[in-house]
């Protein structure tokens, strides 16, 4: 048992630090004179770790340490003590920028002295880059006896160094520094190849973590895997030394070079990697070409504007048909015959589809080119490419041998460590695994649905990333996840831009963009062909500010923005001897006060004044997310800014930033404040000469806001996986609710961590649902104001409507588009149109405001073309289509049927008006509504207000609209061979007369929540039902327990006393018993997890194989 409890103090601690500080018989050395502030001083300034120690008998506190890049002295510049050291010192040891930290303070009790080395080590294994620990003794000078250093404990696991111009005699009171060296003091691992004889001891290591894999292959595999002898395959085991000298195994490593690369380079995106072979860099070389299957996602330009919309037309063929003077398109040709006399055209049906040939052309845009918005294929194009697959060619002939000859990539089949192993040191066995294939730069690892992942396979998976599948048949394909050798032995160093520069940072700026379109001065390169959308315009604007940017930083001294290049190499080298990797460009942010009003933020962090810095632009390779933090410390100690903030903004032009997914999301606030002032202040003090970026509008712009504060991260997820079916205000409330699970009042955790969010969620919904919630370039041709606009506007609570303003569910939640056909309660999947999805609780929200229910047609037909409701936003992209193609197509014989009459039909309608469609030609029909028996749920439904709808009834009367009321919908009649509503037939009450309405476009508002389709597959699936209402439990949970339902389409079993149906959607959210969890991400490491989790921890992808989905 350990003696001592070393974990990460927080602000909650300041109490137990100041009381340490002040107690008698401790020991210290730093600067303790600030210390006597005041405990709210005590974290005002910025360390890179704060590490306190707990007795683990009694739970008392007993030391506290501080540790930063730089050392703590006021006169030397963050940057600058480099140089200082190896001016002033002769140092043994080669000490870089990245391989030290300064141990600048630290206190404990006197009889708890061994804290100290404990402490030290854990710092260590927190840092595995890190060699050294320095701390830095001040000349000695009289002072009282509370303020004197005590440097004896921390002597005797360190060296000590003096400057050049000490001296014994003459000058022996000067500065010294005391340096612990990471391996003196950590005990040293060895490595060799695993032996017959080690099969017991590494079957017991992995009987802790993967006892599935011991089931599945026996208890003596390795033995026979060592025996065997295959040249292919390499055993590892760790060993260190214990307190009684001896060695015991500590690491077991299974190393292979047996790889099907032609199998993954088919199956997997391994473009960027090379494919997996070594360049052939002007040798011979072999080449095969294969066909491969890729998945683009649609552009947001090319969706849902209007310059999209009119592509969409051209280039579908009934877009392109003339029409001839009588209205009927080319296409009805084929329906008519022609008269032998004269060549005159003869109608041969009835009058009735007379009608419909008058608006073929018209149904053929409404069912042939505007209702692709509902396929899943308009935003996810499959793609089939040609691969040259390119080898070195040895001595080999082309084939598997030279493949694998020319191979660049070994594989990491297992690796297990002993239980009380620290994790972190599992970097060394990274090292020594590429040091084992010093010819390959590549290493992956595969993570099977047969295995869950380990704790140690856990901890290595932060150096990997994965790696998109392509489009495959098969159903059992691996999750690919793969690193660099740079990744693990470069060193990341920033540096000051610089005038050779400008292309490095261009071309990262364009990433993997082809060739043949990375000219930043061309403006039609970004144009598909015959296309007005141009899908690379905000590239192409980031571009030119960058252009902008360093100009001013290359010729203004005093420019307001800060441009480092990002490289790897070796940082002690110069900076050409290092390859450029990423770029920042960062400037003091100046807008806290004004981000604080709109923002949850704390209120007091007056010592982050001037301290803070907006990031305009952030690029990194992949490989390298892993040094997140790093970067960030190392980008505050070279511009003294400590807290980091990136803009993202939705309306506005958007700029890059590839660490934004490592940075703190801040969250809106739940309740929305009308701001006095919504214009943007001038900024008067700015001088003229300096770039003019246009600032943000705090209050009317919608915006993520990213934060860093170089805290340790911390990270939340939810320990079972769920799988919700719809894309509902409620299902965003739950969402929130769930990525912001970490926030609080106090801000406990944003105070003293970069709180990150993983979950292990999977939405399904229908496509496009979830594209139009978030798309923000649609404009209203009509409106001033696009975002007061009825297509833009949103009439939900801001705590639901900045999940898509203001937050980007997308960044945490996997989105599939499709139809649900079947629950299967005991295998716990769901089965889509395009595959299988498996949950451990799942949550029905697919509830809806308006569903028209029509006895006479099937469930499962597809819906009329003509046919709308507003019950999502894409809906009202589709109305506004279509009404424009009936106002271009029948400028004068259109006719539009609105049914409902709650408060969303009067807005419906008043969008109407607005957007071009005469009263006249507008028929309102309203249904019955009961008031007697269900006056309590009249008073309930907030969507009904009788006062006010006869006031608005009038109103509309006056326009022209006719208006009939209490008729029920009945049914509706479709043309015999398309599915065109001709004509909608009511049923008066209470004299049950039927009368008949032609229409070319029928809007319904009825009202309805659960769409008879999913009424199907639910009854299928034995969830108990009351009508067309989920029965639930006061939690929420169907008749199975692993099922949960909310929102308005349920009904309890037990009648509580209060609303349930009608409530606030964050009220809601807060009810369901769904819990997550968090961890840090280094104490993550000494638990178990789920397979799942580390695979939600790296990568997005859902749980579930197929073709189309899973490159969502």
């Amino acid at each position: 048992m350990n003696q001592f409890q070393i974990r990460l103090a927080q602000a909650g601690d300041q109490d137990g630090l100041n009381k340490l500080i002040r107690s008698p018989g401790v020991k210290w050395f730093g600067n303790i004179r600030p210390k006597f502030r005041g405990k709210d001083s005590l974290f005002h300034s910025y360390q890179t770790y704060r590490i306190l120690a707990l007795c683990t008998e009694s739970s008392a506190l007993v030391a506290y340490a501080e540790f930063r890049n730089y050392p703590s002295i006021a006169a030397l510049p963050t940057d600058c003590w480099l140089e200082w050291l190896s001016t002033r010192y002769c140092l043994s040891m080669s000490i870089s920028w990245l391989n030290a930290l300064f141990f600048n303070f630290c206190i404990y009790k006197s009889e708890h002295s061994t804290v100290l080395v404990e402490i030290i080590k854990d710092v260590l294994y927190r840092e595995s880059r890190v060699w050294f620990l320095i701390a830095v003794r001040i000349p000695y000078m009289p002072q009282p006896i509370h303020f004197v250093e005590t440097f004896d404990d921390l002597e005797k696991i360190s060296k000590v160094f003096y400057p050049l111009e000490y001296s014994m005699d003459k000058n022996n009171n000067t500065q010294s520094l005391y340096i612990v060296d990471r391996f003196v003091l950590l005990p040293r691992i060895s490595y060799r190849k695993a032996l017959a004889e080690d099969n017991d001891d590494i079957i017991a290591m992995q009987e802790v973590e993967n006892p599935e894999m011991r089931e599945e292959l026996g208890d003596y595999y390795i033995a026979e895997e060592v025996m065997g002898q295959n040249p292919k395959s390499m055993l590892v085991v760790a060993e260190t030394i214990n307190q009684s000298e001896q060695s015991e195994m500590a690491i077991f490593l299974w190393l292979s070079s047996d790889i099907d690369i032609m199998f993954y380079v088919r199956n997997y995106q391994m473009e960027q990697f090379g494919n997996l072979v070594k360049p052939a860099d002007g040798r011979s070389f072999h080449y095969e070409t294969m066909t491969v299957s890729s998945v683009q996602r649609r552009a947001e330009a090319s969706m849902f504007t209007a310059d999209a919309l009119e592509d969409l037309d051209a280039v579908t063929i009934l877009g392109g048909l003339q029409k001839v003077d009588s209205g009927m398109s080319v296409a009805s040709l084929g329906k008519m015959k022609v008269s032998s006399i004269g060549g005159t055209i003869v109608d041969t049906n009835v009058a009735n589809e007379n009608k419909f040939y008058m608006r073929e052309c018209l149904y053929s845009k409404f069912k042939y080119i505007l209702e692709k918005l509902h396929s899943t294929d308009y935003y996810l194009r499959h793609e089939q490419s040609v691969i040259n697959f390119i080898y070195p060619a040895g001595t080999e002939p082309a084939g598997p041998a030279a493949m694998a000859a020319a191979s660049n990539v070994f594989l990491l089949r297992c690796i297990v460590a002993r239980q009380d192993f620290p994790l972190p040191r599992l970097f060394n066995a990274m090292v020594a695994i590429f040091s084992a294939y010093p010819d390959r730069d590549y290493c992956m690892m595969l993570m099977s649905v047969k295995y869950r992942a380990s704790k140690s396979y856990l901890e290595v998976m932060q150096y990997f990333m994965p790696v998109a599948s392509r489009p495959s048949s098969l159903s059992s394909l691996d999750d690919v996840f793969i690193t660099h050798r740079s990744t693990i032995f470069g060193e990341i160093s920033l540096y000051k831009l610089e005038k050779e520069d400008v292309a490095h940072v261009h071309n990262l700026a364009l990433g993997n963009l082809p060739s043949n379109t990375q000219t930043p001065n061309s403006s039609s390169s970004s144009f598909s062909y015959c296309s007005k959308v141009n899908e690379r315009e905000e590239l192409e604007h980031e571009l030119h500010v960058l252009d902008a940017i360093m100009k001013d930083v290359l010729e203004n001294e005093f420019s307001e923005f800060a441009v480092f290049t990002i490289r790897c190499g070796i940082s002690t080298r110069s900076v050409r001897e290092n390859t450029a990797i990423g770029f920042v460009i960062v400037r003091e942010f100046h807008s806290h006060d004004k981000l604080f009003e709109h923002y949850h933020l704390p209120r007091q962090e007056y010592q982050l004044n001037r301290r803070r810095a907006e990031i305009i632009s952030l690029r990194l390779h992949p490989l390298f997310l892993v040094s997140a933090g790093l970067i960030f410390r190392d980008l505050a100690r070279k511009t003294s800014f400590y807290d980091y903030y990136f803009i993202h903004s939705v309306d506005g032009y958007k700029y890059s930033n590839d660490l934004k997914k490592m940075m703190m999301v801040v969250e809106p606030k739940p309740i929305k404040k009308v701001p006095v002032f919504t214009r943007v202040q001038a900024d008067h003090k700015k001088p003229r000469k300096k770039l003019n970026l246009p600032p943000p509008n705090f209050s009317r712009d919608n915006m993520i806001i990213y934060r860093h504060k170089l805290n340790p991260v911390k990270w939340f997820t939810n320990s079972q996986k769920l799988v919700i079916i719809g894309f509902s205000a409620v299902t965003k409330a739950f969402l929130r609710q769930l990525v912001f699970q970490w926030n609080s009042k106090d801000h406990k955790n944003s105070e003293n961590f970069t709180c990150l969010t993983r979950l292990q969620v999977t939405v399904i919904c229908r496509a496009g649902i979830v594209e139009a919630d978030y798309d923000s370039l649609f404009k209203c041709p009509y409106c001033t104001n696009s975002q007061g606009c009825y297509l833009s506007y949103r009439n939900e609570s801001c705590y639901v409507r900045d999940c898509c303003m203001r937050i980007d569910l997308r960044s945490w939640v996997h989105f599939v588009p499709g139809k649900v056909e079947k629950v299967d309660r005991d295998k716990k999947f769901v089965k889509l149109d395009s595959c299988e999805i498996y949950y451990d609780k799942l949550l029905l929200m697919c509830d809806r405001l308006f569903v028209l229910r029509c006895i006479d047609v099937p469930v499962y037909s597809r819906r009329p073309c003509n046919l709308v409701e507003i019950n999502f936003r894409l809906n009202k992209f589709l109305l506004f289509y279509k009404v424009r193609a009936l106002l271009e197509d029948m400028p004068r014989t259109y006719l539009v049927l609105v049914y409902g009459n709650n408060l969303h039909t009067y807005e419906c309608i008043a969008f109407l008006i607005g957007h071009g469609v005469d009263c006249s030609r507008m028929v309102f029909v309203q249904p019955h509504r009961i008031t007697g028996r269900d006056a309590d749920m009249k008073e309930k439904c907030p969507y009904w207000d009788k006062n006010l709808q006869m006031i608005m009834d009038d109103i509309l009367v006056e326009k022209g609209v006719n208006i009939f009321t209490d008729y029920d919908f009945h049914h509706y009649n479709l043309h015999k061979s398309t599915d065109f509503i001709m004509e909608v037939i009511f049923q008066h009450f209470p004299t049950q007369k039927q009368m008949t309405f032609e229409c070319d476009l029928f809007i319904s508002f009825q009202e309805g929540h659960l769409h008879q389709r999913h009424k199907q597959w639910l009854e299928n699936s034995g969830i108990e039902l009351d009508g067309n209402e989920i029965l639930v439990n006061e939690r929420y949970q169907t008749n199975d327990p692993d099922v949960y339902a909310a929102g308005s389409f349920i009904k309890m079993r037990i009648t509580p006393n209060y609303q349930y149906k009608f409530v606030s959607e964050r009220e809601l959210a807060r009810k369901i018993p769904i819990t997550i969890r968090s961890y840090i991400i280094w104490a993550l490491l000494r638990t178990r997890i789920s397979r799942i989790d580390s695979l939600s921890l790296c990568s997005s992808r859902p749980f579930f194989r197929c073709g189309t989905s899973s490159q969502r």
